[in-house]
């Protein structure tokens, strides 16, 4: 045997080694990757698949309820305004009820309740009632950013996700996942991104803001939401929103009755 065919021998023999290496690791790390106890490294989930996946939690949950504040804060950064509201949330899938009510700084109150047959809405300001029955019932929810701070935009949108509501999250771009944080003793996601609003006739687009939301590691429901609005110089615009949420919790039905006072 020549010394060129011995060479070409000893690098084959060396390359089907090396290949028969390979293959053996690779089936090995796919067969520990199909393994639910596996210990490899598992890929990071992106700032969409957590949206989809909080959004998913909502949309199963059979009841649902919350205790939150929303904090504005604009004006000069030396001495900016500030304000606090408050609201609560209480949801029943089946049969359908419904009760959200917005309390605002300074004594102002906006009502969203529902049951089986309609929504309806009551204002303090105005002492009218609305009422919205099956099947345009979305009006409800329509226009109500001004009048709740937009956080009726916000988890309601969630847990009624297939009455195609308004909502905050439907235009939540650019997203990415910045790292972990405690929010009141839970781990959470935090996740950044910009929030727009879009006039469908058109698709233009209004009311940019830079949008981060700390979804709940555990539960997978929202614990809170920061938008900032870009300002003019030496000022600020933030809207701060908190929640205390609790994932099916069992509800009295005293809950959701709400008399408009006269």
């Amino acid at each position: 045997m020549g010394r060129r065919t011995a060479n070409a021998l000893r690098l084959t023999n060396k390359t089907a080694v090396i290949t028969f290496l390979f293959c053996a690791l690779l089936a090995h790390y796919t067969a520990l990757a199909r393994d639910p106890d596996s210990k490899l490294v598992p890929t990071p989930l992106t700032a969409e698949d957590l949206m989809e996946r909080s959004r998913a939690m909502y949309q199963s949950l059979g009841s649902y309820s919350d205790a939150g504040t929303i904090d504005r804060e604009f004006g000069y950064t030396s001495s900016p305004s500030r304000e606090r509201h408050s609201f609560s949330t209480w949801f029943q899938r089946a049969p359908r009820h419904f009760l959200f009510d917005f309390k605002k700084y300074g004594g102002d109150e906006y009502v969203i309740w529902g049951d089986p047959g309609a929504f309806y809405t009551w204002w303090k300001t105005t002492l009218v009632k609305t009422d919205y029955p099956n099947p345009n019932n979305v009006g409800a929810f329509s226009g109500t950013d001004v009048l709740t701070s937009s956080s009726a935009a916000k988890v309601p949108t969630l847990l009624y996700a297939k009455g195609a509501l308004p909502s905050d999250f439907t235009n939540f771009s650019d997203a990415v996942v910045e790292g972990t944080d405690d929010i009141g003793g839970h781990r959470c996601s935090r996740l950044a991104g910009t929030a727009s609003d879009v006039y469908s006739a058109t698709g233009h687009e209004v009311n940019q803001r830079k949008m981060t939301i700390w979804i709940d590691a555990e539960s997978l429901l929202i614990r809170k939401v920061i938008e900032e609005w870009k300002p003019l110089p030496n000022q600020v615009s933030r809207t701060t929103t908190s929640y205390e949420p609790q994932a099916n919790p069992k509800i009295d039905e005293n809950r959701f009755r709400f008399v408009p006072p006269k």
